[in-house]
């Protein structure tokens, strides 16, 4: 080997160190459900209603829509005076796709999330044992799936920092 191609080496090492340091891939966060069976359903069953007067073949007009408040209570204790962040999930489930959509009057931000997916509704330190907010939710389905009541089920997980 040469002189010169003895000194073009370490350049290129140290590239290639540069970009895996880049690139590396970041620790996955630790998710954990959040026990939340502190959380009221203000309006234990959910009406679902046509969004329009008059169902039609178009999917728009076939959306059937219904609506709950929920005053959640999260039991974040186990991770009291860290930092975490907080999700609302939506897990797949029966009759198909489903969308859910929220406000909020405090310490949760709003949001909208696909069934099967999950947002992220707060992020920061954790400074009590317990975050409580009131959820107003509405969920959106396509009526032709529809032929029966059917239970709807979100959860709350935390990915600690």
């Amino acid at each position: 080997m040469s002189a010169g191609a003895r000194r073009a080496a370490p350049p290129r090492f140290f590239l290639v160190l540069a970009l895996a340091i880049i690139w590396a891939p970041s620790a996955a966060a630790r998710t954990t459900i959040i026990d939340d069976s502190g959380t009221q359903a203000l309006e234990p069953a959910v009406s679902l209603r046509w969004k329009t007067a008059s169902p039609g073949r178009h999917s728009v007009q076939n959306l059937m829509v219904g609506r709950t408040t929920l005053r959640v209570r999260l039991n974040v204790l186990p991770w009291l005076k860290r930092r975490g962040r907080i999700y609302l999930a939506l897990p797949a489930q029966a009759p198909g796709p489903l969308t859910a959509t929220w406000q909020t009057q405090g310490r949760l931000g709003p949001g909208q999330v696909q069934s099967g997916n999950r947002v992220l509704i707060y992020s920061g330190p954790i400074t009590s044992a317990f975050i409580e907010d009131v959820v107003a939710l509405q969920f959106s389905v396509d009526g032709q799936l529809v032929n029966r009541a059917f239970p709807v089920s979100v959860r709350f997980e935390m990915d600690e920092d």
